[in-house]
């Protein structure tokens, strides 16, 4: 059992990773110190409110004298604001790495990475609803009145116990040799923390070049693979539900290329007459290694690791839409924290499908926010 009073002094030091690295540009005879912006910027993530909304209540709730009507601009948000967009973007991405190593080498410290980990890699949308213009929105599939996003790729450990963020990287679209250079990046990053057993993706990353990317990289990797008709044509020279065969994903029209993979299917857990279909580059025998398509097949359910991850990344974004690089950083930088929290209070250090610290109990704990 964890006493509140444990779990208090861990997430206040644990906070200590984050909030005294985050700089803002603030002139000596600023407005507002840093210590303002801190205090909002960790309200509007924990409530996903919007700036003006989140630094009205917490200058109310420390008794400031100020505008409540509700159109007005609150000065405080305005000169936040105002600092974030006059952040360099590579400036945002020097604090957050910095952010990022001090929370996973504590993780480290305490054990955490001592075996090989199953990793994913994935691109998220944070849907986007002002001027289609805006640099780095790119156009994605309808979703809730809109067909623009910024768009993030991450690289999650998807082990249960330990599901941390151990990279980003903002994308301007999602042509191949934009996917292939983040797959790099996310590799190398992942690589300054863990060794990589496998890495999961989704049939998005279903494309030669990025398999050839993978293969560069001496990744073990496990794909899902969409049926198309040359995949359902192995499928019906096949006489059974399960097998492995060697498969050749190809690209006929420039940039060509072609490798050859495995290809390994089964049964769909839950449709009938339907398989689940995935390529991997380990080096299986098709003959007598059948057996383990399906153990394969579960393995890869994993996967969705990262998407349990992401959704809570986005219980800490702010709702205002701009800065997306620095609030995106942000929570990402925060859920991290949270996971360090949990592993910290845990005596197994492990963090199970019902954490010990939820998130609202890790926003009540954090208290007053440490600066520098």
């Amino acid at each position: 059992m964890v006493e509140t009073t444990e779990a208090t002094q861990v997430t206040r030091a644990a906070s200590s990773l984050l909030f005294p690295e985050l700089e803002f540009g603030i002139a000596a005879n600023g407005t507002y110190p840093s210590e303002d912006f801190l205090e909002v910027l960790a309200r509007i993530a924990f409530h996903n409110e919007f700036a003006n909304t989140g630094a009205r209540a917490y200058q109310l709730a420390r008794g400031d004298d100020i505008s409540i009507d509700a159109t007005a601009r609150n000065p405080l948000a305005r000169a936040l604001l105002y600092h974030l967009r006059g952040l360099d973007a590579d400036a945002v991405d020097d604090q957050f790495d910095r952010v990022r190593d001090a929370i996973l080498k504590e993780a480290a410290r305490n054990r955490v990475f001592t075996r090989p980990v199953d990793i994913a890699i994935d691109v998220h949308d944070w849907l986007y609803y002002g001027a289609e213009e805006t640099p780095r929105v790119c156009t994605t599939n309808p979703a809730q009145g809109t067909d623009h996003a910024y768009k993030f790729a991450t690289v999650c450990i998807v082990n249960p116990r330990v599901q941390f963020t151990l990279g980003s990287v903002a994308l301007e679209g999602s042509d191949t040799d934009e996917l292939a250079e983040a797959i790099r990046q996310l590799v190398s990053e992942a690589r300054e923390y863990v060794n990589i057993n496998r890495l999961y993706l989704d049939r998005g990353f279903y494309r030669v070049h990025l398999a050839l990317t993978l293969e560069d990289l001496d990744v073990e990797f496990l794909m899902r693979a969409p049926q198309t008709r040359k995949v359902q044509q192995f499928i019906d020279d096949h006489d059974g539900d399960t097998f492995i065969a060697e498969y050749e994903m190809a690209r006929s029209n420039p940039p060509t290329g072609r490798t050859i993979v495995r290809l390994v299917v089964v049964p769909h857990r839950t449709r009938d007459d339907d398989h689940f279909c995935l390529v991997t580059n380990r080096d299986l025998d098709v003959g007598t290694d059948v057996e383990i398509a399906r153990p394969l097949a579960e393995a890869y359910r994993r996967r969705w690791g990262i998407e349990t991850s992401y959704r809570k990344i986005t219980e800490f974004l702010p709702r205002t839409f701009s800065v997306r690089l620095f609030y995106f950083l942000f929570a990402v930088a925060l859920y991290n924290l949270w996971v360090l929290t949990n592993l910290l209070v845990t005596p197994r250090r492990a963090v199970g499908t019902d954490p010990v610290v939820p998130t609202a109990l890790f926003r009540a704990f954090l208290g007053q926010i440490p600066y520098g």
